[in-house]
């Protein structure tokens, strides 16, 4: 049985507890550490695990890892991120996608990332057994090149950026490849009947999210 715990932090963060074992999904920007640690209090957390690259999932990442003493995972075509967020080119797609990027790359321009390296490189198919969760690690390229998601059994898919609900549920507003974004958006809807938890706005359930 999951339990997951949303935390809105500039992003939204997730805590997601099995039994007596816990994993911290992204870590959201500066100024929200003390709301994230307090949720995670008592909850006995094992990794911290980051979707992707960008600074709104990764900024408290080196703090929160420090406090909580536990590792942190992530993909390592992102790691190249960690450092210089706009090293790699973002894309968007019409009037609310621009918005979303002009926000983006200010907040890329201005805030700093406490660096850290990764302690566990995740990919496709990896397991998080070891940390108390059954979660499968599977790969979503397009928002960023190591873009993922976490699967929780068949019920659940905490999607990262892969998909979006900033104003509508939909595939992200910001890319680095568009091709292959909408091929893992075609993936998600080809697992079936899930909830998806989003990096932004709130859950719903899957669909078809490309004609």
């Amino acid at each position: 049985m999951y339990h997951i715990v949303q935390i809105k932090a500039g992003s939204n963060c997730y805590l997601v507890s099995e039994a007596d074992s816990s994993i911290l999904v992204d870590t959201g920007l500066k100024g929200n550490e003390r709301k994230i640690l307090n949720a995670c209090k008592g909850k006995n957390v094992k990794l911290i695990v980051l979707t992707h690259g960008h600074i709104d999932h990764i900024q408290n990442a080196a703090y929160l890892a420090n406090q909580l003493q536990v590792p942190i995972a992530m993909h390592e075509k992102d790691i190249v991120l960690i450092h210089n967020n706009l090293c790699r080119e973002m894309k968007s797609n019409g009037f609310p996608g621009n918005i979303v990027k002009f926000f983006s790359v200010v907040s890329a321009k201005y805030a700093k990332i406490q660096t850290f390296v990764p302690d566990v490189i995740l990919k496709e198919g990896d397991r998080l057994l070891n940390y108390g969760i059954d979660g499968e690690v599977i790969e979503l390229p397009g928002h960023t090149q190591g873009s993922i998601g976490i699967k929780l059994g068949d019920q659940y898919l905490l999607a990262g950026d892969a998909l979006m609900n900033f104003f509508t549920p939909g595939v992200s507003l910001l890319y680095e490849d568009r091709e292959q974004m909408q091929k893992s958006a075609k993936r998600i809807s080809d697992m079936g009947r899930l909830i998806i938890y989003f990096g932004h706005g709130n859950a719903a359930e899957n669909r078809i999210w490309v004609k």
